[in-house]
């Protein structure tokens, strides 16, 4: 699956997770509607879609969030969230913006930096945050959570027990020399 028609993917995706307080079969027509729309604009553009074809198609669309709000608001008996709840600060619904490409890396960088600094186990208490929000995110496979939860306490006790058995060392070979 080539890159653009992979991001054409992920946006159908989002947008499914945005409309699930429709029933199916509206959730379905939404989606099917929206994806003859993206189906019928890639074949005009004649050739294999470029990311700027993409930029395009998607950009007439909407972002998910509009187009599911669009649809929430033109059903009836679906309650529509409220304008605190869908609006985040750059300009998307919070849940939109949790799902974007820079979710992941940031949260290994988390996890990582945290790990790295906590040697102390008191320390460890930070990590309980970005692990709570890996378990409890739509965004990971319960394979990744797993390992996501189990890595960096298993890491930051092998590192700590590491840490202290050098410490033991030279402190015994300080002593014996």
């Amino acid at each position: 699956m080539t890159e653009p028609i992979a991001r054409t993917a992920r946006y159908q995706d989002d947008l499914a997770r945005l409309l699930a307080a429709l029933e199916p079969v509206q959730r379905a027509e939404v989606l099917d509607g929206v994806r003859e729309h993206i189906d019928a604009a890639l074949a005009e553009v004649g050739h294999a879609p470029t990311d700027a074809d993409v930029d395009r198609i998607l950009g007439q669309l909407g972002s998910p969030g509009m187009v599911a709000e669009a649809a929430l608001a033109e059903r009836p008996g679906v309650q529509v969230p409220e304008p605190n709840d869908r609006v985040g600060p750059a300009g998307g619904s919070w849940r939109e913006q949790l799902m974007g490409r820079w979710v992941p890396p940031t949260a290994v960088i988390g996890l990582f930096l945290l790990g790295w600094w906590a040697f102390n186990p008191y320390t460890w208490i930070p990590l309980a945050v970005p692990v709570l929000l890996l378990v409890l995110s739509q965004l990971w496979t319960v394979p990744e959570k797993v390992f996501g939860a189990l890595v960096p306490p298993v890491g930051l006790s092998v590192m700590t027990i590491g840490y202290r058995g050098g410490k033991r060392a030279k402190e015994h070979a300080h002593a014996t020399t």
